[in-house]
């Protein structure tokens, strides 16, 4: 399969090219003579990842399955997700993580990733890719109560969801071990002005659309949203101390939104949203690519990314105005704070693996693999 014509956006520039695909892979690119598929100088996203996605499914499908949650992820333009732990049941034994693991083989429709929950046992999760703790309270009873000295000693990589003081400790401990870090959902400017001071090659933070753009008390969401100078403080990071902007796509229904239940659906307008930052300016091209592609992909799996050997994942991109309707999601869950925001930015197809997984209209599935 050759595509042709393709402005595809990195983090050192947009490189327009044809891409080459054999087997879901890039076997090349450069400018080739053979006819192909012409999108026509389109501007294309490599390997959209969105490392923060709750599915829910098992005891929780009326809020949101794998598959509707997948099915969402493809219609934004998203090829790749990293679904937390804090199912019901969650996701912390062996048992569990396998039900999951054929759950998403059988109804996903983009490539996927799957958090093991460590709460006290370290006697098993070594086999685990991902790995996450949770070290303040959240949705679920997942509350890390083990030896957080000898977890980072695995030297394994760990998200974690915490506050200020659970972050340091963290922070501690990678620096002392050398083990991977991954910050979730920072919303502070005390957080990340610390995690500027001691940030290195192991430690990577993530922000999501609604910390960055929400006002206090807007919305109840966990970690809270904050004041203007947290926005502001973000804002000034993202590219830099951010690494990674997430959706952390949380489903409920209207009944338990009104009731208080924290989290928003996100998956639909994580892209989206990140397309407009760029598209008015606020943020560059380059910056948008490192923040929703490169940095996920390196840190996700060394399949994803652009480059030759790499999975043909692509979002092509026209720069229209829409806007955002959530009764249009393909998410059980029919809300969002951005109803009725006008973004600029819409997804015209998205490729998986060298096939073409959706047209602007339909979305196909094809078998998608963990990542």
């Amino acid at each position: 399969m050759l595509f042709k014509n393709l402005n595809v956006v990195t983090s050192r520039g947009i490189k327009k090219c044809d891409i080459l695909v054999e087997n879901g892979k890039i076997k090349d690119i450069g400018s080739f003579s053979a006819k192909g598929i012409d999108f026509n100088g389109s501007m294309t996203i490599p390997s959209v990842i969105d490392m923060h996605v709750h599915c829910r499914d098992f005891n929780q499908s009326y809020k949101e399955t794998v598959e509707t949650a997948t099915m969402a992820a493809i219609s934004k333009g998203v090829t790749g997700i990293v679904e937390m732990p804090n199912t019901s049941p969650p996701v912390n034994n062996e048992d569990i993580f396998e039900e999951r693991r054929a759950l998403f083989k059988e109804k996903a429709y983009c490539d996927y990733g799957i958090n093991f929950s460590v709460t006290d046992d370290l006697s098993f999760f070594n086999g685990y890719k991902f790995i996450k703790i949770f070290l303040t309270e959240t949705t679920g009873k997942l509350l890390f109560k083990g030896d957080l000295d000898k977890l980072f000693s695995y030297k394994k990589p760990i998200a974690v969801h915490s506050d200020i003081n659970g972050i340091k400790e963290c922070v501690k401990l990678s620096i002392k071990y050398g083990t991977k870090l991954h910050v979730c959902h920072v919303s502070t400017k005390e957080e990340i002005e610390f995690l500027k001071r001691y940030k290195n090659e192991n430690i990577t933070v993530e922000v999501t659309p609604h910390h960055l753009l929400l006002p206090k008390n807007s919305e109840n969401v966990k970690p809270d949203l904050g004041e203007k100078k947290d926005r502001e403080a973000l804002w000034k990071e993202l590219g830099k101390t951010i690494d990674v902007i997430a959706s952390d796509h949380a489903p409920h229904t209207k009944e338990e939104k009104k009731k208080g239940a924290y989290g928003i659906p996100g998956i639909e307008t994580i892209l989206p949203l990140t397309l407009d930052f760029a598209f008015r300016k606020k943020i560059s091209f380059e910056t948008l690519a490192s923040l929703i592609s490169e940095n996920p992909a390196k840190i996700v799996s060394n399949k994803k990314g652009f480059g030759i050997g790499k999975d043909a994942d692509f979002t092509v991109i026209e720069e229209k105005e829409w806007i955002v309707d959530s009764k249009k999601f393909y998410s059980k869950s029919k809300f969002s704070p951005f109803d009725g925001m006008k973004l600029k930015g819409t997804i015209k197809t998205v490729i998986l693996r060298g096939e073409i997984v959706y047209d602007g209209e339909t979305i196909k599935k094809i078998s998608c693999k963990e990542m």
